[in-house]
Protein backbone atom coordinates (compact mmCIF):
# COMPACT_ATOMS: atom_id res chain seq x y z
CA UNK A 1 0.00 0.00 0.00
CA UNK A 2 2.71 2.23 0.99
CA UNK A 3 4.84 1.80 -2.75
CA UNK A 4 1.44 2.31 -4.68
CA UNK A 5 1.41 5.93 -6.20
CA UNK A 6 -2.69 5.80 -5.66
CA UNK A 7 -2.05 5.95 -1.75
CA UNK A 8 -2.54 9.92 -1.38
CA UNK A 9 -1.64 9.99 2.48
CA UNK A 10 0.41 12.43 3.28
CA UNK A 11 3.71 11.48 4.80
CA UNK A 12 2.44 12.12 8.46
CA UNK A 13 -0.24 9.89 7.95
CA UNK A 14 1.77 7.16 6.51
CA UNK A 15 3.68 7.50 9.63
CA UNK A 16 0.67 7.25 11.52
CA UNK A 17 -0.50 4.19 9.67
CA UNK A 18 2.78 2.28 10.08
CA UNK A 19 2.50 3.11 13.50
CA UNK A 20 -1.06 2.29 14.49
CA UNK A 21 -0.44 -1.37 12.62
CA UNK A 22 2.76 -2.63 13.62
CA UNK A 23 1.49 -1.80 17.49
CA UNK A 24 -1.71 -3.81 16.53
CA UNK A 25 0.35 -6.59 15.22
CA UNK A 26 2.73 -6.66 18.11
CA UNK A 27 -0.23 -6.84 20.91
CA UNK A 28 0.55 -3.27 21.79
CA UNK A 29 -2.90 -2.07 21.27
CA UNK A 30 -2.87 -0.54 24.76
CA UNK A 31 -0.38 1.86 22.85
CA UNK A 32 -2.48 3.51 20.08
CA UNK A 33 -4.25 6.16 21.41
CA UNK A 34 -4.37 9.79 20.60
CA UNK A 35 -1.67 11.05 23.27
CA UNK A 36 1.31 8.29 22.01
CA UNK A 37 0.33 9.62 18.54
CA UNK A 38 0.32 12.41 18.89
CA UNK A 39 3.46 12.44 20.70
CA UNK A 40 5.56 9.76 19.46
CA UNK A 41 4.14 10.14 15.73
CA UNK A 42 3.55 13.60 14.99
CA UNK A 43 6.22 15.29 17.20
CA UNK A 44 3.54 16.94 19.85
CA UNK A 45 5.62 17.47 23.53
CA UNK A 46 4.46 15.95 26.62
CA UNK A 47 2.05 18.14 27.42
CA UNK A 48 -0.38 17.42 24.55
CA UNK A 49 -3.62 17.65 25.10
CA UNK A 50 -6.31 15.79 22.93
CA UNK A 51 -9.64 17.98 24.53
CA UNK A 52 -7.00 21.06 23.38
CA UNK A 53 -5.55 19.84 20.39
CA UNK A 54 -7.56 18.02 17.40
CA UNK A 55 -4.48 16.76 15.44
CA UNK A 56 -5.23 13.13 15.51
CA UNK A 57 -9.11 13.34 15.10
CA UNK A 58 -8.31 15.53 12.19
CA UNK A 59 -5.68 13.60 10.84
CA UNK A 60 -7.30 10.07 11.36
CA UNK A 61 -10.33 11.75 9.23
CA UNK A 62 -7.93 12.28 6.46
CA UNK A 63 -6.62 8.86 7.04
CA UNK A 64 -9.37 6.83 6.62
CA UNK A 65 -10.53 9.00 3.33
CA UNK A 66 -7.04 7.82 2.03
CA UNK A 67 -7.57 4.43 2.70
CA UNK A 68 -11.10 4.17 1.30
CA UNK A 69 -10.00 5.70 -1.99
CA UNK A 70 -6.82 3.20 -1.98
CA UNK A 71 -9.53 0.20 -1.75
CA UNK A 72 -11.69 1.98 -4.90
CA UNK A 73 -8.59 1.89 -7.00
CA UNK A 74 -5.28 0.14 -6.73
CA UNK A 75 -6.52 -1.97 -3.40
CA UNK A 76 -9.74 -3.00 -5.84
CA UNK A 77 -7.64 -6.63 -6.22
CA UNK A 78 -6.60 -6.50 -2.03
CA UNK A 79 -7.89 -9.55 -0.02
CA UNK A 80 -7.11 -8.05 3.29
CA UNK A 81 -8.01 -4.88 4.14
CA UNK A 82 -6.73 -2.43 6.77
CA UNK A 83 -9.77 -0.25 8.27
CA UNK A 84 -8.99 2.32 10.91
CA UNK A 85 -13.16 2.33 12.35
CA UNK A 86 -14.43 5.20 13.86
CA UNK A 87 -14.31 6.10 17.90
CA UNK A 88 -10.74 4.63 18.04
CA UNK A 89 -7.44 4.73 16.38
CA UNK A 90 -6.67 1.01 16.76
CA UNK A 91 -6.64 -1.18 12.88
CA UNK A 92 -8.72 -3.65 12.03
CA UNK A 93 -7.85 -6.34 8.81
CA UNK A 94 -10.41 -7.77 7.06
CA UNK A 95 -10.42 -10.51 4.63
CA UNK A 96 -12.47 -9.27 1.51
CA UNK A 97 -12.68 -11.20 -2.09
CA UNK A 98 -10.70 -8.86 -4.83
CA UNK A 99 -13.34 -6.70 -7.09
CA UNK A 100 -13.08 -7.40 -10.51
CA UNK A 101 -12.47 -4.75 -13.10
CA UNK A 102 -14.40 -4.63 -15.92
CA UNK A 103 -13.38 -3.85 -18.83
CA UNK A 104 -14.78 -1.11 -21.07
CA UNK A 105 -18.62 0.25 -20.62
CA UNK A 106 -20.59 -2.52 -19.55
CA UNK A 107 -23.44 -0.16 -18.81
CA UNK A 108 -24.42 3.32 -17.12
CA UNK A 109 -21.21 4.48 -15.13
CA UNK A 110 -21.54 4.29 -11.63
CA UNK A 111 -20.32 7.51 -9.76
CA UNK A 112 -18.67 7.57 -5.55
CA UNK A 113 -19.63 10.83 -4.27
CA UNK A 114 -16.99 10.61 -1.39
CA UNK A 115 -17.61 12.77 2.00
CA UNK A 116 -15.72 16.01 0.95
CA UNK A 117 -12.50 17.16 3.11
CA UNK A 118 -12.85 20.54 4.97
CA UNK A 119 -10.28 23.31 4.93
CA UNK A 120 -10.46 26.47 7.08
CA UNK A 121 -13.19 27.30 9.81
CA UNK A 122 -15.87 25.97 9.70
CA UNK A 123 -17.78 26.19 12.52
CA UNK A 124 -19.98 29.33 11.66
CA UNK A 125 -21.65 26.82 9.07
CA UNK A 126 -20.81 23.26 10.53
CA UNK A 127 -23.14 21.54 7.88
CA UNK A 128 -21.98 23.18 5.09
CA UNK A 129 -19.86 20.43 3.64
CA UNK A 130 -22.16 17.45 4.13
CA UNK A 131 -25.20 19.92 2.11
CA UNK A 132 -22.87 20.17 -0.34
CA UNK A 133 -21.99 16.93 -1.35
CA UNK A 134 -25.87 16.22 -0.63
CA UNK A 135 -26.70 18.72 -3.36
CA UNK A 136 -24.10 17.19 -5.17
CA UNK A 137 -25.57 13.82 -5.56
CA UNK A 138 -29.25 14.65 -5.97
CA UNK A 139 -28.02 16.56 -9.00
CA UNK A 140 -26.25 13.83 -10.50
CA UNK A 141 -29.31 11.88 -9.80
CA UNK A 142 -31.47 13.88 -11.94
CA UNK A 143 -29.57 12.11 -14.82
CA UNK A 144 -31.16 9.23 -15.40
CA UNK A 145 -27.77 8.02 -17.32
CA UNK A 146 -25.87 7.57 -14.05
CA UNK A 147 -26.03 5.58 -11.22
CA UNK A 148 -24.94 7.46 -8.16
CA UNK A 149 -23.81 6.27 -4.60
CA UNK A 150 -23.74 9.25 -1.95
CA UNK A 151 -21.16 9.68 0.22
CA UNK A 152 -23.56 8.29 3.47
CA UNK A 153 -23.80 4.98 1.41
CA UNK A 154 -21.20 4.44 -0.30
CA UNK A 155 -18.08 5.12 2.21
CA UNK A 156 -19.31 2.96 5.35
CA UNK A 157 -16.22 0.71 6.12
CA UNK A 158 -16.93 -3.29 5.43
CA UNK A 159 -17.38 -4.00 9.24
CA UNK A 160 -20.05 -1.39 9.74
CA UNK A 161 -22.22 -3.33 6.52
CA UNK A 162 -24.53 -5.65 7.23
CA UNK A 163 -22.84 -8.84 4.92
CA UNK A 164 -25.45 -10.00 3.13
CA UNK A 165 -26.30 -6.19 2.17
CA UNK A 166 -26.29 -5.85 -1.89
CA UNK A 167 -23.30 -3.58 -2.72
CA UNK A 168 -21.74 -2.39 -6.00
CA UNK A 169 -19.67 -4.61 -7.51
CA UNK A 170 -17.50 -2.99 -8.79
CA UNK A 171 -18.10 -0.30 -6.07
CA UNK A 172 -17.78 2.39 -8.69
CA UNK A 173 -16.57 3.05 -12.31
CA UNK A 174 -15.26 6.96 -11.21
CA UNK A 175 -14.83 8.66 -7.91
CA UNK A 176 -15.90 12.35 -6.85
CA UNK A 177 -13.34 13.82 -4.78
CA UNK A 178 -12.47 17.11 -3.49
CA UNK A 179 -12.83 20.10 -0.71
CA UNK A 180 -14.20 22.77 0.71
CA UNK A 181 -12.30 25.33 2.03
CA UNK A 182 -14.42 28.66 3.92
CA UNK A 183 -12.91 32.10 4.34
CA UNK A 184 -14.06 35.25 5.89
CA UNK A 185 -15.29 36.78 2.73
CA UNK A 186 -15.69 33.76 0.53
CA UNK A 187 -15.32 29.88 0.13
CA UNK A 188 -13.96 27.53 -2.41
CA UNK A 189 -14.60 23.90 -3.59
CA UNK A 190 -12.25 21.88 -5.49
CA UNK A 191 -13.68 19.26 -7.28
CA UNK A 192 -11.65 16.10 -8.98
CA UNK A 193 -13.57 13.03 -11.02
CA UNK A 194 -10.88 9.98 -10.81
CA UNK A 195 -11.55 6.85 -12.95
CA UNK A 196 -11.93 4.52 -10.17
CA UNK A 197 -9.75 1.36 -11.81
CA UNK A 198 -6.48 3.58 -12.47
CA UNK A 199 -6.73 6.27 -10.36
CA UNK A 200 -6.62 8.44 -13.34
CA UNK A 201 -7.66 11.64 -12.60
CA UNK A 202 -10.04 12.60 -15.56
CA UNK A 203 -11.63 16.05 -15.08
CA UNK A 204 -11.05 18.60 -12.23
CA UNK A 205 -12.35 22.16 -11.32
CA UNK A 206 -11.87 24.56 -8.46
CA UNK A 207 -15.00 27.02 -7.66
CA UNK A 208 -14.99 30.44 -5.42
CA UNK A 209 -17.82 32.13 -4.51
CA UNK A 210 -18.59 34.90 -1.89
CA UNK A 211 -19.78 33.93 1.52
CA UNK A 212 -22.90 35.86 1.38
CA UNK A 213 -24.27 34.34 4.62
CA UNK A 214 -28.18 34.66 3.51
CA UNK A 215 -27.53 33.19 0.19
CA UNK A 216 -24.94 30.87 1.47
CA UNK A 217 -27.26 27.93 0.37
CA UNK A 218 -28.11 29.15 -2.87
CA UNK A 219 -24.59 29.30 -4.02
CA UNK A 220 -23.76 26.13 -2.40
CA UNK A 221 -26.40 24.77 -4.35
CA UNK A 222 -25.36 26.71 -7.21
CA UNK A 223 -22.03 25.14 -7.42
CA UNK A 224 -22.82 21.95 -7.14
CA UNK A 225 -25.47 22.01 -9.98
CA UNK A 226 -22.75 23.45 -11.84
CA UNK A 227 -20.16 20.44 -11.46
CA UNK A 228 -23.08 18.23 -12.26
CA UNK A 229 -23.48 19.77 -15.67
CA UNK A 230 -19.73 19.66 -16.28
CA UNK A 231 -19.53 15.79 -15.15
CA UNK A 232 -23.13 14.44 -16.13
CA UNK A 233 -24.52 16.36 -19.30
CA UNK A 234 -23.98 14.16 -22.48
CA UNK A 235 -21.02 16.08 -23.62
CA UNK A 236 -19.53 16.35 -19.77
CA UNK A 237 -16.32 14.88 -18.45
CA UNK A 238 -17.92 11.34 -17.67
CA UNK A 239 -19.57 10.83 -21.21
CA UNK A 240 -16.63 12.32 -23.29
CA UNK A 241 -13.99 9.75 -20.79
CA UNK A 242 -16.31 6.81 -21.77
CA UNK A 243 -17.01 7.60 -25.39
CA UNK A 244 -13.50 6.68 -26.30
CA UNK A 245 -14.39 2.78 -25.45
CA UNK A 246 -16.84 3.07 -28.81
CA UNK A 247 -14.39 4.51 -31.89
CA UNK A 248 -13.68 2.41 -34.05
CA UNK A 249 -15.97 -0.64 -33.60
CA UNK A 250 -18.42 -1.50 -35.95
CA UNK A 251 -22.14 -1.97 -34.99
CA UNK A 252 -22.03 -5.54 -34.61
CA UNK A 253 -19.75 -5.49 -31.77
CA UNK A 254 -21.29 -2.74 -30.01
CA UNK A 255 -23.03 -3.52 -26.74
CA UNK A 256 -26.33 -1.77 -25.85
CA UNK A 257 -24.43 1.23 -23.72
CA UNK A 258 -21.45 1.20 -25.98
CA UNK A 259 -24.56 1.97 -29.06
CA UNK A 260 -25.48 4.82 -26.82
CA UNK A 261 -21.86 6.33 -26.26
CA UNK A 262 -21.37 6.00 -30.06
CA UNK A 263 -24.83 7.86 -30.43
CA UNK A 264 -23.77 11.20 -28.31
CA UNK A 265 -20.67 11.24 -30.42
CA UNK A 266 -22.63 11.96 -33.10
CA UNK A 267 -25.20 14.04 -31.96
CA UNK A 268 -22.28 16.53 -31.19
CA UNK A 269 -21.93 16.87 -35.12
CA UNK A 270 -24.75 15.12 -36.88
CA UNK A 271 -21.97 14.06 -38.82
CA UNK A 272 -24.56 11.72 -42.20
CA UNK A 273 -21.45 9.08 -42.59
CA UNK A 274 -22.09 8.47 -38.88
CA UNK A 275 -26.22 8.44 -38.77
CA UNK A 276 -26.65 4.95 -40.36
CA UNK A 277 -24.11 2.91 -37.80
CA UNK A 278 -25.23 4.38 -34.89
CA UNK A 279 -29.41 3.52 -36.08
CA UNK A 280 -28.12 0.05 -36.63
CA UNK A 281 -25.93 -0.30 -33.45
CA UNK A 282 -29.28 1.33 -31.25
CA UNK A 283 -31.67 -1.26 -33.31
CA UNK A 284 -29.78 -3.73 -32.05
CA UNK A 285 -29.14 -2.49 -28.82
CA UNK A 286 -33.24 -1.96 -27.97
CA UNK A 287 -33.72 -6.02 -30.02
CA UNK A 288 -31.42 -7.41 -27.41
CA UNK A 289 -32.82 -4.95 -24.16
CA UNK A 290 -36.33 -3.58 -25.59
CA UNK A 291 -37.17 -1.66 -22.14
CA UNK A 292 -33.75 0.48 -21.78
CA UNK A 293 -35.15 3.40 -22.20
CA UNK A 294 -31.93 5.14 -23.03
CA UNK A 295 -30.96 3.33 -26.14
CA UNK A 296 -35.39 4.20 -27.22
CA UNK A 297 -34.73 7.79 -26.44
CA UNK A 298 -31.86 7.80 -28.60
CA UNK A 299 -33.04 6.23 -31.33
CA UNK A 300 -36.16 8.67 -31.61
CA UNK A 301 -33.62 11.25 -31.80
CA UNK A 302 -31.61 9.43 -34.84
CA UNK A 303 -35.06 8.93 -36.36
CA UNK A 304 -35.73 12.71 -36.15
CA UNK A 305 -32.52 13.84 -37.73
CA UNK A 306 -33.17 11.42 -40.40
CA UNK A 307 -36.17 13.47 -41.43
CA UNK A 308 -34.70 16.78 -40.28
CA UNK A 309 -31.71 16.84 -41.88
CA UNK A 310 -32.62 14.01 -44.91
CA UNK A 311 -30.00 12.09 -44.17
CA UNK A 312 -30.23 8.30 -45.77
CA UNK A 313 -30.81 5.65 -43.88
CA UNK A 314 -31.87 1.89 -44.03
CA UNK A 315 -35.39 2.13 -43.17
CA UNK A 316 -36.99 3.15 -46.16
CA UNK A 317 -40.49 1.15 -45.72
CA UNK A 318 -41.12 3.37 -42.48
CA UNK A 319 -41.50 7.54 -42.61
CA UNK A 320 -39.12 8.37 -40.06
CA UNK A 321 -41.39 10.64 -37.68
CA UNK A 322 -43.80 8.09 -37.12
CA UNK A 323 -40.64 5.83 -36.38
CA UNK A 324 -39.24 8.62 -33.83
CA UNK A 325 -42.51 9.44 -32.34
CA UNK A 326 -43.20 5.78 -31.52
CA UNK A 327 -39.59 5.66 -29.83
CA UNK A 328 -40.19 8.59 -27.89
CA UNK A 329 -43.72 7.17 -26.94
CA UNK A 330 -42.32 3.89 -25.66
CA UNK A 331 -38.89 5.47 -23.37
CA UNK A 332 -41.79 7.97 -21.68
CA UNK A 333 -44.20 5.17 -20.74
CA UNK A 334 -40.82 2.72 -19.58
CA UNK A 335 -39.05 5.86 -17.96
CA UNK A 336 -41.56 8.80 -17.07
CA UNK A 337 -38.72 10.66 -15.59
CA UNK A 338 -35.94 10.72 -17.62
CA UNK A 339 -35.58 13.98 -18.89
CA UNK A 340 -33.97 12.55 -22.59
CA UNK A 341 -37.58 10.74 -23.20
CA UNK A 342 -39.33 13.96 -22.85
CA UNK A 343 -36.41 15.76 -24.65
CA UNK A 344 -36.77 12.70 -27.52
CA UNK A 345 -40.57 13.21 -27.47
CA UNK A 346 -40.15 17.10 -27.88
CA UNK A 347 -38.05 16.87 -31.10
CA UNK A 348 -40.70 13.85 -32.60
CA UNK A 349 -43.34 16.42 -31.82
CA UNK A 350 -42.12 19.07 -33.96
CA UNK A 351 -40.98 17.34 -36.91
CA UNK A 352 -44.36 15.64 -36.74
CA UNK A 353 -46.19 19.08 -36.77
CA UNK A 354 -47.18 19.50 -33.41
CA UNK A 355 -45.84 22.26 -31.87
CA UNK A 356 -47.41 22.96 -28.68
CA UNK A 357 -47.01 19.48 -27.72
CA UNK A 358 -43.41 19.62 -28.68
CA UNK A 359 -42.85 22.62 -26.34
CA UNK A 360 -44.89 20.66 -23.29
CA UNK A 361 -42.68 17.50 -23.71
CA UNK A 362 -39.22 20.16 -23.82
CA UNK A 363 -40.59 22.11 -21.02
CA UNK A 364 -41.53 18.79 -19.10
CA UNK A 365 -37.87 17.49 -19.65
CA UNK A 366 -36.23 20.86 -18.45
CA UNK A 367 -38.66 20.52 -15.26
CA UNK A 368 -37.33 16.79 -14.68
CA UNK A 369 -33.42 17.93 -14.94
CA UNK A 370 -32.80 21.63 -15.29
CA UNK A 371 -29.40 21.05 -15.14
CA UNK A 372 -29.10 19.15 -18.87
CA UNK A 373 -28.07 22.06 -20.71
CA UNK A 374 -28.60 19.83 -24.26
CA UNK A 375 -32.51 20.51 -23.08
CA UNK A 376 -31.87 23.71 -22.26
CA UNK A 377 -29.94 24.85 -25.84
CA UNK A 378 -32.71 22.35 -27.72
CA UNK A 379 -35.52 24.25 -26.47
CA UNK A 380 -34.39 27.55 -26.68
CA UNK A 381 -33.80 26.68 -30.54
CA UNK A 382 -37.31 26.45 -30.91
CA UNK A 383 -37.77 29.51 -28.91
CA UNK A 384 -35.70 31.11 -31.81
CA UNK A 385 -37.55 29.98 -34.67
CA UNK A 386 -40.85 30.72 -33.16
CA UNK A 387 -39.23 34.07 -33.13
CA UNK A 388 -40.12 34.06 -29.21
CA UNK A 389 -36.55 35.81 -28.10
CA UNK A 390 -37.03 36.81 -24.11
CA UNK A 391 -37.84 32.67 -23.27
CA UNK A 392 -34.77 31.56 -26.10
CA UNK A 393 -32.36 34.35 -24.83
CA UNK A 394 -32.63 32.92 -21.23
CA UNK A 395 -32.36 29.33 -22.01
CA UNK A 396 -29.35 30.13 -24.40
CA UNK A 397 -27.46 32.15 -21.84
CA UNK A 398 -28.02 29.54 -18.88
CA UNK A 399 -26.85 26.71 -21.22
CA UNK A 400 -23.41 28.05 -22.98
CA UNK A 401 -22.81 29.64 -19.48
CA UNK A 402 -23.06 26.56 -17.82
CA UNK A 403 -21.79 24.39 -20.79
CA UNK A 404 -19.14 26.86 -22.68
CA UNK A 405 -18.41 23.14 -24.63
CA UNK A 406 -22.15 22.76 -25.66
CA UNK A 407 -22.25 22.03 -29.69
CA UNK A 408 -22.88 24.65 -31.96
CA UNK A 409 -24.98 23.77 -33.85
CA UNK A 410 -27.43 25.27 -31.52
CA UNK A 411 -25.57 28.70 -32.22
CA UNK A 412 -28.60 28.83 -34.98
CA UNK A 413 -30.99 30.42 -32.53
CA UNK A 414 -28.66 32.94 -31.71
CA UNK A 415 -27.53 34.04 -35.41
CA UNK A 416 -31.69 33.97 -35.60
CA UNK A 417 -32.15 37.02 -32.81
CA UNK A 418 -29.27 38.94 -34.24
CA UNK A 419 -30.05 38.74 -37.94
CA UNK A 420 -33.86 39.37 -36.98
CA UNK A 421 -32.39 42.78 -35.41
CA UNK A 422 -30.17 43.92 -38.09
CA UNK A 423 -26.94 43.24 -36.32
CA UNK A 424 -25.28 41.18 -39.03
CA UNK A 425 -21.94 40.81 -37.70
CA UNK A 426 -23.01 39.57 -34.53
CA UNK A 427 -25.27 37.36 -36.42
CA UNK A 428 -21.86 36.18 -38.51
CA UNK A 429 -20.12 35.17 -35.57
CA UNK A 430 -22.82 33.10 -34.65
CA UNK A 431 -23.32 31.51 -37.64
CA UNK A 432 -19.35 30.65 -38.09
CA UNK A 433 -19.75 28.52 -34.74
CA UNK A 434 -22.24 26.25 -35.53
CA UNK A 435 -19.37 23.56 -36.66
CA UNK A 436 -22.03 20.90 -38.53
CA UNK A 437 -20.04 20.74 -41.47
CA UNK A 438 -22.20 18.10 -43.23
CA UNK A 439 -25.75 20.27 -42.28
CA UNK A 440 -27.27 23.11 -44.24
CA UNK A 441 -28.36 25.25 -41.85
CA UNK A 442 -24.61 26.75 -41.07
CA UNK A 443 -23.76 27.25 -44.14
CA UNK A 444 -27.09 29.05 -44.77
CA UNK A 445 -26.92 30.88 -41.87
CA UNK A 446 -23.34 32.38 -43.00
CA UNK A 447 -24.12 33.08 -46.79
CA UNK A 448 -27.21 35.11 -45.91
CA UNK A 449 -25.01 37.27 -43.05
CA UNK A 450 -22.10 37.36 -44.94
CA UNK A 451 -23.98 38.73 -48.23
CA UNK A 452 -25.64 41.46 -46.03
CA UNK A 453 -22.34 42.46 -44.28
CA UNK A 454 -21.11 42.41 -48.74
CA UNK A 455 -18.23 39.72 -47.85
CA UNK A 456 -19.24 37.94 -51.39
CA UNK A 457 -16.43 35.27 -51.64
CA UNK A 458 -17.77 33.80 -48.04
CA UNK A 459 -21.47 34.13 -49.03
CA UNK A 460 -20.65 32.46 -52.08
CA UNK A 461 -18.40 29.84 -50.44
CA UNK A 462 -21.34 29.14 -48.07
CA UNK A 463 -23.96 28.62 -51.50
CA UNK A 464 -21.29 26.05 -52.88
CA UNK A 465 -21.49 24.48 -49.60
CA UNK A 466 -25.27 24.52 -50.21
CA UNK A 467 -25.78 23.04 -53.24
CA UNK A 468 -22.96 20.56 -52.56
CA UNK A 469 -25.48 19.07 -49.89
CA UNK A 470 -28.51 19.80 -52.34
CA UNK A 471 -28.21 21.15 -55.48
CA UNK A 472 -32.25 21.71 -55.50
CA UNK A 473 -32.34 23.61 -52.15
CA UNK A 474 -33.09 26.78 -53.68
CA UNK A 475 -36.16 25.56 -55.06
CA UNK A 476 -37.85 24.56 -51.35
CA UNK A 477 -35.74 26.38 -48.81
CA UNK A 478 -39.11 28.48 -48.57
CA UNK A 479 -41.01 25.21 -47.69
CA UNK A 480 -38.27 23.99 -45.83
CA UNK A 481 -37.99 26.68 -43.17
CA UNK A 482 -41.43 26.66 -42.90
CA UNK A 483 -41.51 23.01 -42.40
CA UNK A 484 -39.67 23.29 -39.33
CA UNK A 485 -41.92 26.38 -37.96
CA UNK A 486 -39.47 28.83 -38.50
CA UNK A 487 -41.77 32.39 -38.07
CA UNK A 488 -42.96 33.92 -41.34
CA UNK A 489 -40.78 37.04 -40.67
CA UNK A 490 -37.66 35.13 -39.94
CA UNK A 491 -37.93 33.32 -43.44
CA UNK A 492 -38.15 36.10 -45.47
CA UNK A 493 -35.66 37.74 -43.41
CA UNK A 494 -33.55 34.62 -44.20
CA UNK A 495 -34.55 33.75 -48.09
CA UNK A 496 -33.60 37.51 -48.59
CA UNK A 497 -30.13 37.11 -47.40
CA UNK A 498 -29.57 33.50 -49.83
CA UNK A 499 -30.54 35.64 -52.80
CA UNK A 500 -28.01 38.33 -52.02
CA UNK A 501 -25.93 35.54 -51.83
CA UNK A 502 -26.46 34.37 -54.96
CA UNK A 503 -28.69 31.37 -54.11
CA UNK A 504 -31.42 31.04 -57.08
CA UNK A 505 -34.39 30.63 -54.92
CA UNK A 506 -37.60 29.81 -57.54
CA UNK A 507 -39.93 28.68 -55.39
CA UNK A 508 -43.36 31.07 -54.20
CA UNK A 509 -41.92 33.94 -51.87
CA UNK A 510 -43.27 33.42 -48.35
CA UNK A 511 -46.43 34.24 -46.83
CA UNK A 512 -46.76 37.29 -45.07
CA UNK A 513 -45.98 37.54 -41.76
CA UNK A 514 -49.06 37.98 -39.71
Amino acid sequence: MLASPLFDASERNRGFLTYVVEAALAGRTDRIKAYTIATEVFGRDARFDPQLDSIVRIEAGRLRRSLERYYLTDGRTSRLRIDIPRGGYAPSFVSAEPAVVSQGPAGPPRILVTAFEEEGDQSVFPSFTRGFTRSLVIALTRFAGLRVYGADAGLRRPADLDAGAARPDPPADYIVVGQTSLQPERFEVDVILVEAATGRSVWAEAFERSLEPVEIVALRNEVANRVARSLAQPYGAIQSDRSRDADGKAPAMLGSYAAVLLFYAYWRTFDREMIEPVRVGLERAIAAEPDYAEALACLSLVYSNAFRFRHPIGDPDHDPRDRALALAARAVELAPNFSWARYALGLARWFAGDVAGSLEALEAGRGLNPNDTTILADLGQRYAMLARWDDALALFDESYSSNPAQPGSYRIGLFLYHYAHGRFAEALAEARRVDAPQVLYGHVAVAAAAATLGLDEEAAQAVAAIRGLDRDYGRHVVADLESRHVAPALVSLVVGGLVKAGLQVTASAPRAAP
